[in-house]
């Protein structure tokens, strides 16, 4: 009765740390920058710039990664509304702004100093449950380039980046920090290879 009521227990236990997410379900993760308290050097500030929705040229367009349950089957991450295109140059432009650049997002770069524009090549995170955890894998891989209008110059690169983590207790909360860390990491990686000259992006 004693080893019944134990393997009862480690059952439900099991079934409570898979998560409550539902098997074939969407699962909403949103793309944005994290909030930064970073002194802004004041040199961006009189640089307009302007992040225009990116190309999205991943093959598997239709989500973000996939969670796969204890028990067998899969979830989706998905945005909850929108373009993943559009998410990351907003994400991008957010994330000027608060390293002190005057970054907005833009349909085109009319009026601007700098036309920043990008391709996404991979943006997912995958989550795996097993018995009392969850193990999370992300990827981001991404071209951006930004185009002066001083000179006509360009400047291009290709960023990439992976991460894992693993939790105990799956909340799709992880899944969604997991992805925008890569995002900022590579967004932090663009601006560390660049440099302003006046109006002019150039790289290092």
């Amino acid at each position: 009765m004693k080893s019944n009521l134990l393997i009862g227990i480690w059952v439900l236990s099991s079934l409570v740390i898979s998560g409550c997410a539902a098997q074939g379900e969407k699962i909403d993760v949103k793309i944005s920058t994290k909030p930064s308290t970073e002194a802004k050097p004041p040199a961006a500030a009189a640089v307009k710039v302007a992040v225009v929705p990116f190309q999205d040229d991943r093959i598997d367009r239709s989500r973000l990664g996939t969670r796969q349950h204890l028990w067998g089957g899969e979830s989706t991450f998905a945005l909850p509304s929108g373009t993943v295109g559009e998410a990351s140059a907003r994400a991008l432009a957010d994330y000027l702004k608060q390293k002190g650049w005057q970054a907005a997002l833009a349909t085109n770069g009319t009026g601007a100093d700098i036309t920043i524009t990008g391709k996404l090549l991979e943006v997912a995170v995958d989550a795996k449950s097993g018995v009392a955890h969850t193990a999370l894998t992300g990827r981001n891989k991404m071209v951006i380039q930004a185009d002066n209008a001083a000179d006509g110059s360009k400047v291009r690169e290709t960023v990439s980046g992976v991460g894992s983590d693993t939790v105990f207790w799956f909340d799709p909360d992880d899944a969604e920090a997991l992805l925008n860390d890569l995002y900022d990491r590579n967004f932090e990686r663009f601006l560390a290879d660049t440099k302003l000259d006046g109006k002019v992006l150039k790289l290092r």
